[in-house]
């Protein structure tokens, strides 16, 4: 009966080592997860930092550029729309009884039907971004969307610049140089739009004999309205263009004060 009872006690004993083993192999494990849960945690967060500061980084570089854009478009808005109102004159004049009567004035606008503006936006940054695959570092999906979408908008203008001067060159270069002197538009020619320091070297007046009565008015219409027209798709896409940088640059500008305020 004593060793019946004895082994009773041995045997709780022993068992009361096992839980105690369970418990502290369990409490071991769960030392262990919470370790793992905060170096991910850690990890994350400071993943998250560096991406964050990533995106303010190239958010601020991308206002810079856009603001650069956008100021850019404007000038050549203004450039265009000289050229949109010189056409409509030029329109007038060779509509007129006598549109050759005033040589200087023809000639002046000439030189402003010719003097159209274009530009090159700049996109290194978007590229970069786009290129190295860091546009998932931005959270706002409308500015990604925009980012991807400048391009389309970029390759429309171009065309339709190169449209427009290949219209001007190829057609009323050709014509104009038949009868009228170009050369007498140089004194109306004016850089500081593209250069304030560049000084060219103007014209004195050509010695040759115009050829007023020779020109067909009917073709001359047809080419400067042709030409306005190209203008005009110009003018349009460059307007398109001018909202598309205003309105990323207040996405922009919200996503940088919303770090900010964070």
């Amino acid at each position: 009966m004593i060793k019946f009872f004895r082994r009773i006690r041995q045997n709780l004993i022993t068992e009361n080592k096992f839980s105690k083993y369970i418990l502290y192999a369990v409490g071991e494990i769960i030392l262990v997860v919470i370790g793992i849960l905060i170096a991910l945690s850690l990890n994350n967060w400071k993943e998250n930092l560096a991406n964050r500061g990533e995106e303010m980084r190239i958010l601020s570089g991308l206002k810079q550029e856009f603001e650069i854009n956008l100021a850019e478009v404007r000038r050549n808005i203004k450039l265009n729309t000289l050229t949109k109102e010189s056409t409509v004159d030029l329109i007038h004049l060779i509509r007129t009884e006598k549109p050759f009567a005033n040589s200087r004035y023809l000639d002046s606008i000439l030189n402003a039907v010719y003097m159209f503006g274009s530009f090159d936006a700049q996109t290194g940054l978007v590229d970069e971004v786009i290129g190295s695959g860091k546009l998932s570092v931005i959270k706002d999906i409308e500015l990604r969307d925009r980012l991807t979408g400048i391009s389309g908008l970029l390759d429309n203008l171009e065309e339709d610049y190169v449209i427009r001067s290949n219209y001007y060159m190829d057609n009323i270069i050709p014509f104009l140089s038949k009868y009228i002197a170009l050369a007498n538009q140089d004194q109306f020619m004016d850089f500081s739009s593209w250069s304030d320091t560049y000084k060219t070297i103007e014209l004195t007046e050509s010695p040759f004999k115009q050829k007023y009565d020779e020109i067909d008015l009917l073709l001359f219409e047809n080419l400067i309205a042709t030409h306005k027209l190209n203008n005009d798709f110009v003018t349009l896409d460059e307007s398109d263009l001018r909202d598309f940088f205003i309105e990323t640059l207040k996405i922009i500008n919200t996503n940088l004060e919303s770090d900010k305020q964070n």
